[in-house]
């Protein structure tokens, strides 16, 4: 498919795009020329030496190659595979999370892609750039979810990516919006980790605490909490939509120990919810998590909602069910310990510190908590700017390339550009 430059195009009005430069190709022609786009995919992870770093699916999220391998390095030679990232790569999740992707940087040269990991090279790195923007666009996102096959699970062909349509801007513009793209997520991510050590201090003071628990009274959970499991069905019959309820995919994969809830949730209309200040917990073999709603919010099926007698209780609780997580799991039922009922949790027994203790807790950690969930709210403005950009970039791209549509003007790329 041959590029074909937006200026060679009019709208019905006979006046040229502002955009001009913009061009529509497939993705692999982004380059100046179809050689300049190179697309392959990863191999299996078997018979690697110990020593060889390898990314999975799951190491490409939020936009960065993430791995804990310790030790591990890029010792392939570039030519020992197809598979062996170069910086600059694009490397693309082409298995159940379609179209997640990341740039590989010089941490992961010489790295190994997996199974399920698309690499795209690009001679020109702006390009690479551009595409990992793209793929985020709510337009690159519909004609993905048109383009998998879920036979098993969605899988997006090598065939079917080559074929995708891309818009591509200016080198210029790249630029701009690159560098605008990569502040924001810089800015999120710096604020994840804000929160993530603000969580881990609460942690470590509540750990100090439990350093002198001889002297506390031992309780069953029943004595100082209350607990109940979601249901899974459907929260109203009231007409209108009903509000989704809360999952234990979400609790086990949540990065913070926050649930943010409904807004403006009624709970006389729904008898399944709770309200803020409730901890949720959520079980599986090896492991449980627990996180507390910001609003109010209905347990889904394998969730049990459980509330402490005193409000001032909240904090320590959390912390030591956090503290507590290997053997919540072990009182879970079902083959993959997939759900903890009310009955097993409030008798399990637990060392309960006396009210001064848990006063003063609460005096040290609610300041932790208040500056994570900070975070975890700017965090959300600055999600909101980056859906407003990569919104702006895809209603863009549809109107420089259908006949007959007005230019759109404003947005947060105008803005930017």
């Amino acid at each position: 498919m041959i590029r074909v430059p937006i200026e060679s195009r009019t709208f019905h009005h006979g006046h040229p795009a502002h955009a001009a430069g913009w061009s529509e190709v497939r993705l692999a022609e982004a380059g100046e020329v179809a050689q300049d786009v190179s697309i392959t995919y990863g191999i299996s992870d078997l018979g690697f030496p110990e020593h060889q770093g390898v990314v999975r699916i799951g190491d490409i999220r939020r936009g960065r190659i993430v791995t804990d391998q310790p030790g591990r390095t890029g010792a392939a030679e570039p030519k020992a595979s197809r598979a062996v990232l170069q910086e600059g790569d694009l490397a693309v999740v082409l298995v159940r999370r379609v179209g997640d992707a990341a740039l590989v940087t010089a941490d992961h040269e010489a790295w190994i892609a997996t199974r399920g990991v698309g690499i795209i090279r690009a001679k020109d790195p702006a390009i690479a750039r551009w595409l990992r923007i793209w793929l985020q666009t709510p337009r690159a996102r519909a004609w993905i979810d048109q383009h998998v096959s879920a036979h098993v699970e969605p899988t997006l062909s090598l065939d079917a990516l080559r074929k995708m349509p891309v818009s591509v801007p200016p080198p210029e513009q790249i630029q701009k919006i690159h560098e605008l793209i990569t502040v924001i997520e810089a800015k999120a991510e710096l604020n994840l980790s804000i929160a993530a050590h603000a969580i881990e201090l609460a942690d470590a003071y509540h750990a100090n605490w439990e350093r002198h628990n001889a002297s506390w009274s031992r309780r069953q959970f029943g004595a100082v909490a209350d607990a109940k499991t979601g249901t899974g069905k459907p929260p109203s019959e009231r007409e209108g939509p009903r509000p989704a309820q809360v999952t234990p995919s979400e609790i086990l994969g949540a990065s913070l120990p926050y649930i943010d809830g409904i807004e403006c949730l009624d709970l006389a209309a729904h008898p399944g919810a709770f309200g803020p200040g409730t901890i949720l917990v959520a079980t599986r073999s090896g492991g449980a998590r627990v996180a507390v709603t910001r609003r109010p919010a209905i347990p889904g099926r394998g969730v049990l909602a459980v509330r402490p007698a005193e409000p001032t209780d909240l904090l320590w609780l959390l912390h030591e069910l956090r503290s507590r997580c290997g053997e919540l799991s072990q009182v879970a039922q079902g083959r993959s310990a997939r759900e903890i009922t009310r009955r097993a949790f409030l008798r399990l027994e637990v060392e309960w510190p006396g009210k001064d203790v848990r006063e003063q807790f609460h005096r040290v950690a609610e300041p932790m908590h208040s500056r994570a969930q900070m975070a975890v709210d700017e965090n959300r403005s600055l999600h909101d700017l980056r859906s407003r950009l990569l919104r702006d970039i895809s209603s863009r791209s549809r109107t420089l390339f259908r006949p007959g549509s007005p230019d759109p003007h404003g947005g947060v790329m105008a803005e930017a550009l």
